[in-house]
């Protein structure tokens, strides 16, 4: 049977859309990293060494994890989180995650010999041990790290991804500015060293990706277009002026009160219930706080109520676990 043949651009644009649904108003910045990712996929297995990529830029609501979302998912939620300040050891091959998705806490190589193609996240790497940073800069190079038979363990389809919070406000002004994805590894890469950022593993990096700096309107409108074309994929129609300010509102401050975590992203559950409604025979709709979740409501005029109310029915509001409840 043959093997299925990759599709590089095809494939970032599905990683992309994947990312978009844990984060907003970040599309230039997901889109390079789809890119870069789906490239150095494409590669002979004899060109491949492992895929390094450096986050940078603001970090709100944990953006710099979130961007690693569509490729996890996209690789069966083969992540494991590394928080680098926390890592005493000095042996890369034996390190331990702070936070592994679907797999036991076991040391890097372990992981490396059984799961090939994991994530490994290494969150604040400017903050890992000089010992580290130069065991990581020698197994990057070599394309191995040795396990403790002193077998050779293969990177060739892992991926490491680093995350700083060095210069952060400009590289996120940087961001802002440069549209093209070279300039802005390059420049991001002279304000991360000028800034204090380890050079020692500079040359190991494939790709830096910076997040643009957003104020409260820009975070406002990111989530509005994302939920009206979430709408739109669904062949409905989003009202005018369709959506409940105060859904809009804990985009911008997730503290706000009613605190409702989790109300915006991912979006799966939402889409889930707005192919129900057009199921159901809705035409346009509005998204309403309701308790603690979105409903959906059609709009159209002099509909009856009982047909609203058949609606409702139809979208129920979540309860806290994620199961529908009736009200």
């Amino acid at each position: 049977m043959s093997t299925p043949r990759f599709h590089p651009e095809q494939a970032a644009r599905d990683l992309a859309a994947l990312t978009k649904k844990h984060m907003v108003g970040q599309d230039a910045a997901i889109e390079a990293f789809a890119a870069e990712v789906c490239r150095h996929i494409a590669l002979s297995p004899l060109q491949r060494g492992p895929g390094v990529f450096l986050l940078a830029g603001p970090n709100i609501e944990d953006h710099h994890i979130s961007m690693v979302a569509g490729l996890t998912t996209s690789l069966k939620g083969r992540g494991v989180l590394y928080s680098m300040a926390a890592i005493d050891g000095q042996d890369l091959a034996q390190i331990l995650p702070s936070l592994s998705h679907g797999m036991d806490a076991r040391p890097l190589a372990h992981i490396l010999k059984h799961r090939p193609d994991t994530v490994f996240i290494f969150r604040d790497i400017d903050q890992a041990r000089l010992s580290l940073l130069e065991k990581m800069k020698r197994a990057w190079s070599q394309g191995f790290v040795t396990g403790e038979g002193g077998e050779a363990i293969p990177l060739a389809d892992s991926f490491f991804v680093l995350t700083t919070g060095v210069a952060q406000e400009q590289i996120g002004q940087i961001a802002r500015e440069e549209q093209d994805p070279d300039r802005l590894h390059v420049t991001c890469l002279k304000a991360l060293i000028d800034a204090g950022f380890p050079a020692l593993i500079i040359k190991s990096i494939d790709g830096v990706f910076g997040l643009q700096h957003l104020d409260a309107a820009e975070v406002a409108h990111a989530h509005y277009r994302g939920l009206a074309e979430q709408v739109a994929a669904h062949g409905l129609l989003l009202e005018e002026g369709g959506i409940d300010a105060r859904i809009l509102l804990q985009a911008i401050d997730p503290t706000i009160e009613p605190h409702v975590p989790n109300l915006l992203l991912p979006r799966d559950n939402l889409d889930a219930r707005l192919a129900q409604v057009k199921t159901a025979g809705a035409g346009t709709v509005r998204l309403v706080l309701d308790y603690e979740a979105i409903r959906i409501l059609p709009v159209e005029k002099g509909t009856p109520q009982w047909v609203i109310d058949a609606f409702a029915a139809v979208d129920p509001v979540p309860s806290a676990d994620g199961e529908a409840k009736d009200e």
